[in-house]
């Protein structure tokens, strides 16, 4: 558990949110007797093997091995930290997450705070600057953007002035020093503060919790570069991040990500009613970028323009595409006329003929081998064998899968040959019906218990006691006896409290076991293993006595012990 977030909230937090409304917000769920399916979001598959247990509050792949509560479906999924995941969870049913000791991620917290607090300060006032800057609203008037959108993006004004945003977070008690971090000011020459931004339209960067941690801006006058990114800071980090993707997801999960360079490109498409559009942060496109988008969508397109140096970006971006495709995504590219970009061509041309463009954008594959073989003469043999060459390191890049199986066939249908590459099969994970019989009493006992922690209120530890040392009864009575001293507990709650302990994959396994029998029949099968349990214990202490017999010989004491145990080593604890 993390040491910022007190466990009774997390408990209350489970309580309150269904596994069910979190994975089928991402993935479309099917009924599966009392259970739900999907084909697995984690990795490729034409079978669904993804379950999804409203009963236990669990999801497991007999695919991958893929585990967790709702809580570490997002962070698999929306790729949070375990703080980030739980305020996510928690805004969804309108808690507040309180916070408590915890040095290390304290200390981080403390830090970022004062950052947070002063980017939003400064949203707020770059937001009041052009409310009274009547050039910074005819400049955007005539850059056709219309009130709803300036208020959608957040669209704000930094003055042209020296230190216009300084003075005014300092008068309002922020530290010069958390402006620096933060990204919004630096020295002067003569060693005063002064803004970072300055004579710029502003457009706020927003993480995937929807706070400010950077802004883009875009210069009014002749001065500095014509867009300028916050730099990198302890809450932003560009490699990671998309412009717009909290905004887009906030509505649900799109049906696709339309990427492209600019603000200025997402607002005009947002305006024209492309609200898919994410933006780049100045970077070329990660597989950080590709994973991230992967959660929100299967289809990303990406919009370039079509002169050598759009369809360089357009390479790296198929090159950090490959080894996120599955047969469940798709990845195409629009390529531009020369000389337009998204922002000019869909207010030329309109809504209906943009997205015709989008419907015609070339696939992933088409642009990979058409892009290959541009150079290349495929009607000689030298040619096709170029090909083959040139294609299998980057298909040797795929994840295992049909989509990986196709290019194979493409390659071979475009040089006759398909080449040596093949990537390697994902690891098989535990299968759906495990057998109750591979497990000792003490693992079953468990396993019943993360499924049906119920089951501890009416159960009576004192058939456990027995002399000998069993691998696991001490953890089996620690999970009795938080089971029993919680009223609503829950497999989730079981599994979030050991997350990070060393029982933790041990449990997340046996919760995920077919357990033979009714739950009805459970109970019973559980005083049965605690019997069992017990009775392996007297045994225990019954071989070594005999052993210690055999070398040495007993104390008076020792030899009552062993005819006492010798008596009820296949008795219950009435017969103790």
């Amino acid at each position: 558990m993390s040491g910022l977030i007190p466990e009774s909230f997390i408990e209350s937090l489970l309580e309150r949110i269904d596994i069910i409304d979190v994975v089928g917000a991402r993935v479309p769920l099917k009924p599966a007797g009392h259970e739900f399916k999907a084909c697995c979001p984690f990795h490729d598959e034409k079978t669904p093997s993804f379950y999804v247990s409203p009963q236990k509050q669990f999801y497991h792949c007999f695919g991958c091995g893929a585990h967790g509560t709702a809580v570490g479906f997002v962070m698999q999924y929306d790729g949070l930290e375990f703080p980030a995941a739980i305020e996510e969870l928690a805004g969804q049913v309108g808690m507040d997450v309180p916070r408590t000791g915890g040095e290390a991620s304290g200390a981080r917290k403390r830090e970022q705070e004062p950052l947070f607090d002063a980017l939003e300060a400064a949203q707020n006032f770059f937001r009041a600057q052009l409310r009274k800057d009547p050039a910074a609203q005819r400049y955007l008037a005539e850059r056709g953007l219309d009130e709803r959108t300036l208020d959608e993006f957040g669209v704000g004004r930094a003055p042209d002035a020296w230190s216009a945003l300084v003075d005014r977070l300092i008068e309002k008690g922020h530290k010069a020093v958390d402006l620096e971090k933060a990204g919004l000011a630096g020295r002067a020459r003569n060693g005063n503060w002064i803004d970072k931004f300055r004579n710029r339209i502003m457009f706020p960067i927003r993480d995937r919790r929807g706070r400010v941690i950077a802004f883009g801006g875009r210069a009014l006058g002749d001065d500095g570069p014509k867009y300028l990114n916050s730099a990198e800071t302890p809450v932003f980090h560009k490699g990671r991040e998309l412009y717009r993707l909290f905004e887009v997801r906030r509505g649900g999960l799109p049906e696709r990500l339309l990427v492209v360079e600019g603000y200025m490109d997402a607002a005009a498409l947002y305006q024209f009613g492309f609200e898919d559009a994410v933006a780049t942060l100045g970077t070329a496109v990660t597989s950080d970028h590709l994973e991230l988008m992967f959660r929100a969508t299967s289809v990303v397109v990406f919009c370039f323009d079509g002169d050598s140096a759009g369809r360089r970006a357009a390479w790296k971006g198929l090159e950090a595409a490959l080894p996120a495709m599955k047969s469940n995504r798709e990845v195409r590219f629009l390529f531009l006329p020369d000389g337009e970009d998204p922002d000019s061509l869909v207010r030329s041309e309109g809504r209906d003929a943009f997205a015709a463009r989008l419907d015609s954008a070339v696939p992933l594959s088409s642009f990979l081998f058409d892009e290959l073989a541009r150079p290349l003469d495929l009607t000689t043999l030298d040619g096709r064998a170029r090909l083959v060459a040139q294609a299998e390191p980057l298909l040797g890049r795929l994840p295992a899968g049909p989509f990986a199986d196709l290019m194979a066939d493409e390659l071979e249908r475009r040089a006759g040959h398909a080449g040596d590459w093949r990537p390697q099969p994902a690891a098989q994970g535990p299968k759906r019906q495990a057998s109750d019989r591979s497990l000792t009493p003490v693992q079953y006992a468990v396993a019943i218990l993360v499924q049906h922690p119920e089951l501890a209120a009416d159960l009576d530890r004192d058939r456990l006691d027995g002399p000998g040392a069993l691998k696991g009864v001490d953890f089996l009575v620690q999970l009795i006896d938080f089971c029993a001293s919680r009223p609503n507990v829950s497999t989730a709650l079981v599994l979030e409290h050991w997350r990070d302990r060393p029982e933790g994959r041990y449990l997340a396994e046996l919760a995920a076991r077919d357990l033979a029998g009714r739950a009805e029949q459970l109970g019973p099968a559980l005083v049965e293993s605690l019997d069992r349990i017990r009775i392996q214990r007297i045994r225990v202490r019954v071989a070594e006595l005999q052993r210690r017999q055999a070398a040495e010989g007993l104390t008076p004491e020792q030899a009552d012990e062993l005819r006492h145990w010798l008596k009820h080593r296949t008795a219950g604890p009435s017969g103790n």
